[in-house]
């Protein structure tokens, strides 16, 4: 891609590389810029996709940064003074929505209309409660 060279305030000079993205093909400019000497991506959250693709364009990074952190915030448990019995359930399924928040699913509620689907938390007594199984492989030894 085309590379030009910029000088800084302190007459040091450098590279600004035109680039396109690989996930929507969209041209970028990537590199940092005479203002600061950063990249625009130094100003983002520090979760950056490392992958075999090459740089994103700003709007691609962007989202995927977003659903990483999405991600993480899915897969960190509540404590179990906040969600109750749910937190070890095998029944549960955690979803996490659009807006970051995590709910939890009951599975139990799909087949028996007595457990509802989506449980006000904490829950304290549940008359469906299996708590989740330890590692079969700590068994195993």
């Amino acid at each position: 891609m085309e590379a030009r060279w910029i000088a800084d305030g302190n007459n040091q000079q450098h590279a600004q590389k035109l680039k396109r993205c690989p996930r929507c093909a969209s041209e970028f400019v990537c590199g940092p810029d005479s203002e600061t000497g950063r990249c625009w991506c130094a100003e983002l959250p520090p979760i950056m996709p490392m992958t075999d693709e090459g740089c994103l364009c700003p709007k691609c990074l962007r989202k995927e940064i977003a659903a990483r952190l999405l991600q993480k915030h899915a897969e960190e448990p509540l404590g179990e003074t906040r969600v109750g019995l749910c937190a070890s359930c095998r029944h549960v399924k955690r979803l996490c929505t659009k807006g970051g928040s995590v709910v939890y699913l009951c599975t139990l509620s799909a087949s028996d209309p007595r457990f509802s689907r989506y449980p006000c938390l904490p829950v304290s007594a549940c008359t469906g409660y299996t708590p989740i199984a330890r590692a079969d492989s700590q068994m195993l030894i």
